[in-house]
């Protein structure tokens, strides 16, 4: 089964005139049917991650009020495209067939995250 997967991160010092950003989670989304996507974060670590967790939850949240019954293709590209990036930024998108479940993918990329 191939998955699509992408790693959140969220901008470290607000301040910084560089700004450098900490992957704190990861969003996978399968080939459906149905919504087809969930979304992994690290139990503790910088200022907002508990925000972002509550953002990511709210994301499906408003699939299921909206009625929504599968995802687009794009999804992942959508969200990766409308992340501000003062706020954190999306990763690149990665495509793989090595896991066979989302669950089994999020949770490998989320102990690499750990590391």
């Amino acid at each position: 089964m191939k998955l699509r997967y992408m790693l959140d991160s969220i901008i470290a010092d607000r301040q910084a005139t560089v700004p450098e950003y900490l992957p704190v989670g990861v969003w996978v989304q399968g080939p459906g049917p149905g919504l087809d996507v969930e979304m992994y974060y690290l139990d503790r670590g910088p200022s907002g991650l508990a925000d972002r967790k509550d953002e990511a939850a709210w994301v499906v949240n408003r699939l299921v009020e909206a009625g929504a019954t599968s995802l687009p293709v794009d999804f992942l590209e959508y969200h990766r495209l409308s992340r501000s990036p003062y706020d954190g930024v999306f990763s690149e998108i990665t495509e793989t067939g090595e896991y066979p479940y989302l669950d089994a993918c999020g949770k490998a990329v989320l102990a690499r995250l750990r590391k």
